[in-house]
């Protein structure tokens, strides 16, 4: 039997069950086998939408259909409309909602908050490219140190390829597109270009210092055109501050308001663009130091002005 068809029929067994549980509002598949193909080692992911009740806690269910496994997670109705309400767009649990089928649901509101995930705010967006943009930062200033400092066309080439996920992140989130886990393929369709010479060469042709280099350059130049829309967030931060702010505000800042982490590495690189400017501020090491030292801090570049 075809691979996709018996996962599908496995599916089809198990639907008739939960529609009979009361306790189960809806179920959203979620996975390969919702948009993509699966393999031998699938599993069928399904979000499963419960009552509101104390004696259906939430949580993880291992099930076993027709020989195939099913990973069901079961959330609460209140829960589920705050993932779909509060989610960030583009991030992991609006991906993994939006690229789902709602299979059924017995509460039409449910399927209003399912239709809604399509939609992207620019908000979202913008938090969504420093994300990916703070990720590519640290690969790319890795590949730079071990072709200036070796020569390794290996070793380059690998952290060049550690950048392209986040870059092509980039690429489909900046599209205003869904980024699915399989975010290079998509990349690849909407600038087979550039993602030719930073990915697919890297992978498939013999590595030289003129290719890895032209890599390299082309990574640079394509961030270096973004980075004034991929960090700013970081740039209005720094310009509503009006002052220097240490590394520790600033990762304080966006990891308590935005779940993102690294933006020293985002503000290291903007000052290397001169997009910001870098200091020193003064402060103690802990609560009981009797010196100050300096901690690195950026400030906006206006305030040279």
């Amino acid at each position: 039997m075809d691979l996709q068809q018996r996962y599908r029929d496995a599916l089809d067994g198990l639907l008739p069950q939960l529609k009979e549980d009361r306790s189960i509002l809806a179920a959203v598949l979620c996975g390969s086998l919702a948009y993509d193909a699966v393999w031998a080692g699938s599993d069928i992911d399904l979000v499963l939408v419960t009552i509101d009740d104390k004696k259906v806690p939430p949580g993880d269910r291992s099930l076993y259909v027709d020989d195939v496994n099913v990973h069901a997670f079961l959330m609460p109705r209140s829960e589920f409309r705050k993932a779909v309400e509060g989610s960030v767009r583009n991030s992991f649990l609006h991906t993994l909602l939006a690229r789902g089928k709602l299979l059924y649901t017995h509460d039409p509101t449910i399927a209003d908050l399912c239709a809604g995930l399509s939609g992207i705010g620019r908000r979202d967006t913008e938090l969504q490219l420093l994300r990916a943009a703070t990720a590519a930062v640290a690969p790319i200033y890795k590949a730079h140190k071990f072709l200036s400092t070796r020569g390794d066309l290996e070793y380059t080439a690998l952290f060049l390829l550690q950048a392209a996920t986040p870059l092509a992140k980039i690429e489909v989130i900046g599209a205003r597109r869904i980024a699915d886990r399989e975010v290079i393929p998509q990349a690849l369709k909407l600038n087979p270009a550039f993602f030719g010479v930073v990915y697919t060469d890297l992978l498939n042709t013999r590595k030289t210092p003129a290719s890895v280099t032209a890599a390299l350059d082309a990574v640079d130049a394509y961030l270096a055109e973004r980075a004034p829309a991929l960090f700013a967030p970081v740039l209005e931060h720094l310009r509503e501050a009006g002052e220097a702010r240490s590394a520790t505000e600033i990762e304080d800042h966006f990891t308590r308001n935005f779940g993102i982490e690294g933006v020293t590495a985002a503000c290291e690189y903007l000052a290397d663009q001169g997009l910001v400017g870098k200091s020193g501020i003064s402060v103690q090491l802990t609560r009981k130091s009797n010196v100050q030292v300096q901690e690195l801090a950026f400030f906006p570049v206006e305030r040279l002005a």
